[in-house]
């Protein structure tokens, strides 16, 4: 993934591709789908910041919603 931001928020939460990956479709799945949109960067930084990443995605679907990042997945 070449973009900026995600290249960012690997490097200061020290996230592998893998885990990166996932940040991004946890997000998509949340229904922000432009990564440069202001609704995308917060969910996805707030799930690095609050150590969510490692969670089964369910879970951590169920966790993003219910902190209103989301419901429309």
């Amino acid at each position: 993934m070449e973009n900026k931001f995600l290249i960012d928020l690997s490097v200061k939460y020290g996230l592998d591709d893998q885990q990166l990956s996932k940040v991004a479709d946890m997000t998509y799945q949340l229904g922000h789908y432009e990564i440069k949109s202001r609704e995308f960067q917060r969910a996805a930084t707030y799930m690095c910041k609050m150590k969510l990443v490692d969670l089964p995605p369910e879970e951590l679907l169920e966790e993003m919603k219910r902190k209103g990042f989301g419901g429309d997945a």
